[in-house]
C-alpha cells in the first residue's frame, strides 16, 4: 500500500546562494482575475486536442461548498512549518479550506516522463509535465502557442494566500493520472537548516527527488475532495485558500468574456463558472446576452486597451466575420518585400476607394485581408496575411479596436482611435503569429518593436509590428471622408505668410513666417485640406470673425492663451501636435511611439479651462474664462514640433505652428 503522499522542502548546502522567487512581482501591476483568466486559458487553447472545442471550467469552492477541516489536513500535512518559518498566515487547523478549481477538457493533458529531465536525460518526446511543474521563465512552447515565456502558470501560486497549488493531469497518449502539488515561499530556516523556496507534494524517490502521486485510491480521493470532474484527458488546478478579495465569480465572469469573446463566439472555446448552486456557461449560444450582464459600464475608452464599451457588439461583428466567404474580404496589396513594409496613402485605384467609401458611410460591416510579409534573417521571406474587419459606430466616443493573436486578445496594443469605428484585427495565419508571439511581452498584453527577439530575429522586424498596429486606423482614414464644413484658417492673419511652397508628394510641406518669439521661428502649412484664407491666399472666410487664441512656443512644448474675447468661453478647442517631418504632413505621419500627451512624461496643464479627453497627440478642452491658458511640455527638444488649434463648435481650425529647436 502506498504511502500517503506529504509536503517536502529541500534542505540547502552552506555554499548556495540564498535567492527568492521574484516573478510573482510580476502580476502585482495586473488585476488577478484578468491574470488567472488568461494564463489558465491561454494554456488550455494551447494544449487543445486537435479540433476539439475547449472547456474550461472556473469552480468556487467557498462557504459550505469548502473542503472540510479534517479533509483538508491530508493536503497540508509537512507544509504548516515552513509556511510559519516565513511569517504567513497559516490557518487553523479547525477551519475548512475554501478553494478555486480550475479544469480544462478537449486538451492533451501534461504529457512526457514525470522522472525526467529532457534537457539532462536526452529524451526525445514532449515533455509538458517537467516544463510546467520544474521550469520558471523557461518554456517548452511552440512559436505558434499564445504563451512561451513560462512565467504564467506563477499566477495560481499568486492567487493562493499560502502560495500553494495542486495539479492533477490525465493525459490523452498513455491514459495515465498523476498528482502532484507546488508552494512557492521563501528561502527560510527552520531549526537551523535552510530550506529552498519551492517545495512539492507527493512520493519522493531516495535522492528526494520529488514524483506525482499516481495511485488510485489517493487520485479518486482528490477528485471527490475538490469537485473535480476530470474523466477525459486534461488538467485539474486546485488554489487552496484563493484570495477572495481579489477573486470573485463576477470578475471571472467578465474577465474570461472580454479576454476570450473571439474563440468564444467562434464556438473553439466555452467557458463555465460555478458557485455553489450557481452556473453560468459562456459559449457561442449565450455570450451576447451574458456580455450585456457582466460586462457593466464601459471603462473610459481615451486610454488604449481600455475595456470595450460594448462587448455584445464586438461579438456580433465576430459572428458576422467569421461566417463571412473568403472571396468577400476586401484585399490589400502586399508590401515589397525587398523593403521595410510602410501604409501608402494610396491603398486601393480611385474606383476601389470610392466604392469603398461609400459603402463604409452607408454603415455597411467591411472585411479587409492585409498581405504581409514576415522575414526571418538568413530565411526566405515567407509570404502571410491578416485581417481587419470593422464596422462604424456614431455612438462610439472613440474607436475600439480588439487585436487578437491566435484567439487570445492582445489589450494594450497602441493605435490610433479617432473614428468611431469598431475593428477586429485578428492574426491567424502561422508565420505571422510567430513573429508577433515573439514581439508579445511576457503578460502577452502588447507587442513590442524593440523586443530582442523581434529585433534580432527578423529582418524590418519594428517596421512589421507598426504595421499590423497601424492598420485599422490607417483603412479607416483611407474610406472615411473628411468632415464637412471645416475651416483651416482661424489664425491664419497671425500665422500665415504669402508663400506657395509644396514639395511635390501629395502632402504640402510647412511654409515659413516668424511669429517675433526671440529664439523660436515658427511656420505655417496646409495639407491640401479645405480652402485657405490669410494674407495673400485669395480666399474669403465666410460668417462672422472667430475669437483667435495665441499659440506660444516654450521650452518643450507650447501654451495656449484665450483671446479674451467673452465669446471663448464655454467653446470646445482641439490642441493636436506632431513632429515636423522632413516630408509630407507630419499629422499624417504622427505616431504613438513619438509621444503622447499625458504620458511618458508629456505633461497637459490648464488654468481656465477644463479637459475633457486626452487621447494620443491630440488634447480637447472648454474654455471656462475667456484668458484661459492651456500648456504642454516635455517634447523632444532637439525635434521641431507642428501644432494646430480646432474651435470644434465653429468646425474652424488654425494654421499649423513649427516650433524650431
Amino acid at each position: 500500500m502506498p504511502t500517503s503522499p506529504t509536503w517536502r522542502f529541500r534542505e540547502m548546502g552552506r555554499d548556495e546562494i540564498n535567492v527568492d522567487p521574484v516573478h510573482d512581482e510580476f502580476f502585482k501591476a495586473q488585476d488577478l482575475a484578468d491574470a488567472l483568466v488568461r494564463e489558465s486559458v491561454q494554456n488550455s487553447l494551447d494544449a487543445r486536442r486537435g479540433h476539439s472545442t475547449v472547456r474550461v471550467r472556473f469552480r468556487f469552492g467557498s462557504g459550505d461548498a469548502a473542503l472540510c477541516a479534517t479533509a483538508a489536513r491530508r493536503y497540508r500535512a509537512g507544509l504548516d512549518e515552513h509556511l510559519t518559518a516565513i511569517s504567513a498566515a497559516v490557518p487553523r487547523l479547525d477551519t475548512a479550506m475554501p478553494f478555486l478549481l480550475i479544469e480544462d477538457f478537449g486538451t492533451r493533458g501534461l504529457a512526457g516522463d514525470p522522472a525526467v529531465d529532457p534537457e539532462i536525460d536526452d529524451a526525445a518526446e514532449k515533455n509538458d509535465f517537467y516544463f510546467f511543474w520544474r521550469n520558471v521563465g523557461r518554456s517548452s512552447k511552440s512559436e505558434l502557442d499564445r504563451g512561451r515565456w513560462g512565467l504564467g502558470k506563477a499566477v495560481f501560486s499568486v492567487a493562493s494566500r499560502v502560495r500553494t497549488v495542486f495539479g492533477l493531469t490525465l493525459r490523452a497518449d498513455d491514459s495515465k493520472r498523476l498528482l502532484l502539488g507546488q508552494s512557492v515561499l521563501k528561502t527560510h530556516v527552520i531549526d537551523g537548516h535552510r530550506y529552498a523556496p519551492y517545495g512539492f507534494f507527493g512520493h519522493f524517490a531516495k535522492d528526494h527527488f520529488p514524483l506525482p502521486v499516481d495511485d488510485d485510491d489517493s487520485i479518486d480521493r482528490f477528485v471527490t475532495d475538490f469537485g473535480s470532474e476530470r474523466s477525459e484527458p486534461g488538467l485539474s488546478v486546485v488554489i487552496p485558500w484563493y484570495r477572495e478579495d481579489e477573486l470573485r465569480f463576477e470578475q471571472i465572469a467578465e474577465s474570461a468574456i472580454r479576454q476570450y469573446f473571439y474563440p468564444i463566439t467562434r464556438g473553439d472555446l466555452v467557458v463555465s463558472i460555478e458557485e455553489g448552486s450557481r452556473k453560468e456557461t459562456l459559449n457561442a449560444r449565450t455570450i451576447d446576452t451574458l456580455a450585456a450582464r457582466f460586462s457593466g459600464p464601459a471603462a473610459d475608452d481615451s486610454q488604449q486597451g481600455g475595456r470595450p464599451g460594448s462587448l455584445a457588439s464586438l461579438c456580433a461583428l465576430t459572428r458576422w466575420s467569421v461566417t463571412l466567404p473568403d472571396d468577400e474580404y476586401v484585399p490589400v496589396a502586399e508590401p515589397p518585400i525587398a523593403s521595410a513594409p510602410k501604409w501608402r496613402e494610396s491603398i486601393w485605384p480611385t474606383a476601389i476607394a470610392a466604392r469603398l467609401q461609400e459603402r463604409y458611410e452607408a454603415g455597411e460591416r467591411l472585411a479587409f485581408r492585409v498581405r504581409l510579409p514576415v522575414k526571418r534573417r538568413r530565411s526566405r521571406p515567407r509570404s502571410s496575411y491578416f485581417d481587419v474587419v470593422l464596422e462604424k459606430d456614431e455612438s462610439l466616443r472613440r474607436g475600439e479596436h480588439s487585436f487578437i493573436r491566435r484567439g487570445i486578445t492582445i489589450p494594450e496594443v497602441r493605435s490610433g482611435r479617432e473614428k468611431p469605428v469598431r475593428a477586429l484585427i485578428v492574426v491567424d495565419d502561422e508565420a505571422l503569429s510567430s513573429f508577433l508571439g515573439d514581439a508579445e511581452n511576457p503578460a502577452h498584453s502588447d507587442w513590442s518593436e524593440r523586443s530582442d527577439k523581434v529585433r534580432e530575429l527578423y529582418e524590418h522586424g519594428a517596421f512589421t509590428v507598426r504595421y499590423v498596429k497601424q492598420s485599422a486606423a490607417r483603412i479607416i482614414a483611407a474610406i472615411a471622408r473628411p468632415p464637412e464644413g471645416r475651416f483651416r484658417d482661424l489664425l491664419a492673419d497671425i500665422f500665415s505668410v504669402d508663400t506657395d511652397g509644396s514639395n511635390g508628394d501629395g502632402d504640402d510641406d510647412a511654409n515659413s513666417f516668424d511669429p517675433g518669439t526671440k529664439g523660436s521661428r515658427g511656420r505655417s502649412s496646409n495639407d491640401g485640406e479645405g480652402a485657405r484664407s490669410g494674407p495673400g491666399s485669395g480666399a474669403t472666410p465666410t460668417g462672422p470673425p472667430q475669437p483667435r487664441p495665441t499659440l506660444t512656443p516654450t521650452a518643450g512644448g507650447f501654451t495656449l492663451h484665450g483671446s479674451g474675447d467673452p465669446a471663448d468661453v464655454g467653446a470646445t478647442f482641439t490642441a493636436e501636435a506632431a513632429y515636423r517631418t522632413r516630408h509630407g504632413n507630419p499629422f499624417k505621419k504622427y505616431s504613438e511611439f513619438d509621444f503622447v500627451v499625458g504620458a511618458g512624461g508629456i505633461v497637459l496643464r490648464t488654468d481656465g479651462a477644463r479637459v475633457v479627453s486626452v487621447a494620443g497627440n491630440q488634447a480637447s478642452f472648454v474654455a471656462d474664462r475667456p484668458d484661459f491658458l492651456v500648456a504642454v511640455s516635455g517634447f523632444d527638444r532637439r525635434r521641431d514640433l507642428v501644432v494646430r488649434v480646432t474651435r470644434i463648435d465653429e468646425a474652424a481650425e488654425t494654421e499649423e505652428v513649427v516650433i524650431d529647436r
